[in-house]
This record gives C-alpha cells, structure tokens and sequence, in this order.
C-alpha cells in the first residue's frame, strides 16, 4: 500500500554525470529513503567539451525521467521535482533542452544557479553537523563541475567561494594533457593553485574542521577503507593522505586497474583526490568529516520537514549580513556608518510593512546593500556606485542567488543620486516584478543612507511614523542636521513619494 502523499516526496536530479531519483519518508528519527535510483548519462562531458548537450543524450534523458516518474508513481507521488544543476545550466542550448524535457516528459525542470545549488547544501550540511558548525571549520561542496569553498567561524558562514572548475571539468579540459603528461597530478595541482592562491589569504591558520561532500567522495571513502554507511561519515586524515601518495603519480588506466573501479570513475578519482588534498592542507583537522549530502537530499529534507527548514532559513539569512560584512571590511568600509544605515534601514522597513509587502527575505537583501553600498570608494570616490555595483556582482555571498546578488548589486548603484530608469540595462534586464522590488528597496536605503550624510552618527535614535499621506521619520539630536536634511530631501524623498505614492518627511527633535 501507498504511504500517505503527506509524508513523501521524491526528486529527481539531473547531474552532469548521471541521473538520479530520491524518493524519502519523514519519519520520527530522520528522513527514510524508500528509491534511490542512478542512470548514467554523462550530460557533463557534452556541455564542458562542446558547450552543448546533444539531442540524443536529452531524448535518452527524457526516456529516464519517464521511467522515474513511474516509479515515483508507485509510491502515490505525482508531483515530482525535477532539478538540473551545472550541466544544464552552462550549456548553451539550455532553453531548447528545458523545452525537449517539457514536451517529452510533461514536467517543468528548475534550474539551479551554482549559488542557489551551494545554499540548499551548506544549510542541510550545517543542520546534520549540529554542534561541530559552531566551531571553526572549512566547508567544500566538490560538484562535478563546480567547487564550492565556504568558512564557518562562531557558528556562521563568514566566507564563501565558487570556483569554475571540479573533477570532471578538469577531466574534459585536460583529456588530451593527461594521455601523455607522465605527471598529471603536477598539471591539475599547478592549474588549482592558480584559482587557490587568494583563497590562502582570506584563510585564517587554525582552521580545526575540515568537512566535504561530493559525488566522488563515496568511492574515496571506500578507497581509504571507511566506506560510507552513515548520514555523516568519517575518514582518518593519515588514511586519506596513504590514499594520495598512492594514486598521485598514477595513471588513468592505472587507477582503474589497481582499484578496481570504471574507467569512467577513475578519470574522476585523481582530480578529486587532489582537489580534497590540497583544501585539506589549509586546515588542522584530524579528520575528514563526509556528510552524505547533495542537492536531491537538501530539497527532499525541505518538502518533508517544512517547519525546520524555516527556521533554518531564517537562521542563514544571517550568514547573508555576515559575508557583506567580511567584503566590507576587505573593502575598508567604515564599520560606525554602515551599521548605522542598516539600522535606519531595517527600522523604516519594519514600519512599512503594510505598504511595501516584503519580507525577512526582501529585508536581509535591503540590509546587504546598506553594508555593501560604499565598497567602491575602494576603487575611487569618482563614481563609487558603479564601482560598488561591479564588486557585488564579482562577489560571493554567502546565501544569495545570482538574482539576489543582482538585486543587491543594483540596489548598491542607485543608493545615492541615481534612480532606476528603464534607459539602465542593468535595471532593465529585471522582470516587471524585480523592477519594483529593486525600486522599493532602493527608494528606502536612500532614506536610510540619508540619515547618516555625515557618517558621523548624529542621531542617537530615529521613530518611524506612517500616516495616511506620509512616512515621518523623527530624529532625536542636538547636532546640526542640516546635510542630512538636505540629502533627505534632494537625494531621498522625491523617489521615494514616486515609488510608494506618500511623502517622506524628515524631522528633528532636540534632547532635553
């Protein structure tokens, strides 16, 4: 008999090595995997060698997909997720295949960007790691084609870091390298250090965890005699380290023969070894912890277990304000001014809550860009806000989407003079519905941004009042505010009227 639809859900996951369906049960203890189902179809090498996926691999594609579903069928579940990550994503023909699928399979494929792909992992990661997050630790994510780096310190994600590169990337980029370099393993070293040596600066020395998760990392574990049976899993780091002095100076065929393993999964093993090497090394751990999580098992803990994921959103939404604040202090941002445009800013949106309609989500961006808006004057004070744009966009945040980093990069441009005009590519590339997001929060961070003109932190408390026709806000302060009510009034208000359709009005209140 079916279980009850209200307590499974499956996806399936379209990766750029195989495909794979994931069909779980909430339980009392934890999540219960009832299907998990493998097709391999190596989409990846497609996109990483040519740009494109041919029409052969996505009809044999949609054929899986079917035989999935009615699996999942079995089981009473119709609505099945269908996720595609890095494969999909970077290929160039991405909308025909979405479409392919749509018209054979009569399902909808969510494309994942790579930082959407990272947050769902790092937060059922640091869910299962409990306590062990709350200490120093360097956090990996080694995808196929994609290496996802973050550090958590005091319980947070403070850094995060998304390379273009991952073992079977590197297998593609380096295929005709690797048939006759006797020294491979020097090739793939020598090209990570390239995308590693910043990494090294931003690193503090006494990192004391080192945690990994990825679709190689299974047949590592296996390979170093600690298979894998467990939710989290564990492998001594002088067993990891037999393992790479080992297979180091190995070939391809070599690895294949001498481990057992495909010749498939041997092109993989290397680049993955070293990539776990050479991120292990920045660390002190005693240990590789392996969490055996991927982004199938992050969305099937989501649907199952609603209520903790909101609280664990709610939780990371604060991993978001700590990243801006480890770029603004790289960017000599002073601390005093931006803490205090983030409390002006969160303090008015509160306030207009019934008028503007967001929520913690929209909240956490707003407060982003009041951290972020001045990063710059790094580069020059002529022009900073085209400066600061161009920094958020190059930027990893922890949490944020390539949309949302768009949305805070652009909220960062029009902080301060300028408005969002449709004559702006960057304000035009939005959807209707993102252009009016953009426009409601930009319009409050000029007010909040206002208020401290100055940046000498002249008001020792604002009160936000909303009437019929205007939005007061109240400044207590003996100090002379005449630049901030200037900037309030010529930067601020007019916008701000024109987004919301009330006035904004500055007053000041002495001291007694």
């Amino acid at each position: 008999m079916p279980t009850s639809k209200k307590t499974l859900a499956a996806v399936i996951d379209i990766g750029s090595n195989e495909l794979r369906l994931k069909i779980a049960q909430r339980s009392k203890e934890s999540t219960k995997y009832l299907e998990s189902l493998t097709y391999d179809l190596s989409l990846g090498r497609d996109t990483f060698d040519t740009g494109k996926i041919s029409f052969e691999k996505i009809d044999k594609a949609c054929d899986v997909i079917n035989n999935f579903r009615r699996v999942a069928e079995g089981y009473g579940i119709r609505n099945v997720r269908i996720t595609a990550t890095t494969a999909v994503r970077e290929a160039a023909n991405r909308e025909y295949i979405i479409d392919q699928i749509k018209i054979k399979t009569n399902t909808l494929v969510k494309v994942y960007d790579d930082m959407e792909e990272k947050q769902h992992i790092y937060r059922l990661m640091t869910f299962l790691l409990g306590d062990m997050a709350a200490d120093s630790a360097l956090m990996v994510y080694n995808g196929s084609g994609n290496l996802g780096v973050s550090l958590i310190t005091d319980g947070r994600v403070s850094y995060v870091q998304n390379i273009k590169t991952g073992p079977l990337r590197i297998s593609e980029t380096f295929e005709e390298v690797q048939e006759y370099s006797n020294e491979f393993r020097l090739v793939i070293d020598e090209y990570l250090t390239t995308f590693m040596t910043f990494m090294l600066d931003e690193m503090p020395k006494d990192i004391a965890h080192f945690i990994v998760s990825g679709h190689e990392m299974p047949m590592i574990a296996e390979l170093c005699g600690c298979p894998a049976g467990e939710i989290v899993n564990r492998i001594p780091r002088r067993r990891f380290e037999e393992l790479y002095g080992g297979i180091k100076n190995k070939t391809t065929g070599r690895l294949a023969e001498d481990y057992g393993v495909t010749p498939e999964k041997a092109d993989l093993l290397l680049p993955a070894v070293i990539f776990c090497y050479k991120l292990m090394r920045m660390t002190k751990c005693e240990e590789i912890i392996f969490p055996a999580v991927f982004l199938s098992d992050a969305l099937l803990f989501e649907e199952l277990y609603p209520e903790e994921t909101s609280a664990l959103i709610k939780g990371y939404n604060k991993n978001i304000l700590q990243s801006a604040r480890t770029i603004a202090a790289k960017y000599r941002v002073p601390e005093p001014h931006y803490k205090t445009v983030v409390k002006f800013a969160g303090g008015i949106f509160d306030q207009m809550k019934k008028i503007h309609g967001l929520g913690s989500r929209e909240k956490a961006l707003l407060q982003a860009a009041a951290i972020l808006r001045d990063v710059g004057k790094f580069v020059n004070m002529t022009g900073h806000h085209l400066h600061s744009y161009n920094i958020v966009l190059g930027c990893d945040i922890v949490g944020l989407s390539d949309l949302e980093k768009r949305i805070v990069a652009n909220l960062c441009y029009y902080h301060s003079s300028n408005v969002p005009h449709m004559s702006d590519a960057n304000y035009a590339a939005f959807r209707p519905s993102e252009r009016v997001l953009v426009s409601k929060l930009a319009a409050i961070l000029k007010l909040a941004s206002a208020l401290d003109r100055s940046h000498l932190q002249k008001f020792e408390t604002i009160d936000v009042n909303i009437g019929a026709d205007a939005l007061t806000i109240t400044a207590l302060t003996n100090a002379n505010a005449d630049l901030e009510r200037w900037a309030f009034s010529e930067k601020a208000a007019g916008f701000f009227e024109e987004v919301f359709g009330i006035k904004a009005v500055f007053k000041q209140k002495r001291v007694i």
